[in-house]
Protein backbone atom coordinates (compact mmCIF):
# COMPACT_ATOMS: atom_id res chain seq x y z
CA UNK A 1 0.00 0.00 0.00
CA UNK A 2 1.15 3.63 -0.54
CA UNK A 3 1.61 6.12 1.72
CA UNK A 4 0.21 9.37 1.30
CA UNK A 5 4.07 11.13 0.84
CA UNK A 6 4.55 8.61 -2.51
CA UNK A 7 1.63 10.20 -4.16
CA UNK A 8 3.42 13.13 -4.45
CA UNK A 9 6.76 11.99 -5.86
CA UNK A 10 7.43 11.07 -9.53
CA UNK A 11 9.37 8.17 -10.74
CA UNK A 12 12.68 9.84 -10.11
CA UNK A 13 11.79 10.06 -6.32
CA UNK A 14 11.29 13.83 -6.60
CA UNK A 15 8.60 15.94 -4.91
CA UNK A 16 5.65 16.57 -7.50
CA UNK A 17 2.78 18.27 -5.70
CA UNK A 18 0.26 19.36 -8.54
CA UNK A 19 0.48 15.58 -9.75
CA UNK A 20 -0.15 14.31 -6.84
CA UNK A 21 -2.60 16.95 -5.61
CA UNK A 22 -4.66 15.98 -8.75
CA UNK A 23 -4.59 12.08 -8.28
CA UNK A 24 -5.95 12.57 -4.99
CA UNK A 25 -8.88 14.82 -6.36
CA UNK A 26 -9.70 12.75 -8.75
CA UNK A 27 -9.90 9.43 -6.16
CA UNK A 28 -12.29 11.36 -4.54
CA UNK A 29 -16.71 10.72 -5.06
CA UNK A 30 -18.95 13.23 -6.36
CA UNK A 31 -20.24 16.14 -4.01
CA UNK A 32 -24.08 14.60 -4.64
CA UNK A 33 -22.37 10.91 -2.77
CA UNK A 34 -21.23 12.05 -0.74
CA UNK A 35 -24.06 14.34 0.44
CA UNK A 36 -26.53 11.36 -0.06
CA UNK A 37 -24.17 9.46 2.21
CA UNK A 38 -24.63 12.19 5.15
CA UNK A 39 -28.52 12.22 4.29
CA UNK A 40 -28.69 8.32 4.91
CA UNK A 41 -26.91 8.45 7.87
CA UNK A 42 -28.95 11.31 9.83
CA UNK A 43 -32.05 9.54 8.45
CA UNK A 44 -30.79 6.34 10.55
CA UNK A 45 -29.89 8.64 13.22
CA UNK A 46 -33.55 10.12 13.57
CA UNK A 47 -35.08 6.48 13.77
CA UNK A 48 -32.67 5.05 16.29
CA UNK A 49 -31.06 2.91 13.61
CA UNK A 50 -27.27 2.62 12.38
CA UNK A 51 -25.31 1.62 9.12
CA UNK A 52 -23.87 -1.45 9.74
CA UNK A 53 -21.82 -1.77 6.65
CA UNK A 54 -20.70 0.34 3.91
CA UNK A 55 -23.02 2.40 1.58
CA UNK A 56 -22.26 1.61 -2.22
CA UNK A 57 -23.79 3.85 -4.50
CA UNK A 58 -23.77 3.36 -8.53
CA UNK A 59 -24.57 6.45 -10.48
CA UNK A 60 -26.10 6.68 -13.90
CA UNK A 61 -22.47 5.73 -15.57
CA UNK A 62 -22.27 2.45 -13.73
CA UNK A 63 -19.68 3.97 -11.25
CA UNK A 64 -19.34 2.63 -7.52
CA UNK A 65 -19.01 5.13 -4.98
Amino acid sequence: MMKKNEIFKNKEGYTNKVAGAAITAADQPPAEVVRFRKMVKIMCEAGDLRVLGKITIVDKKGRHW
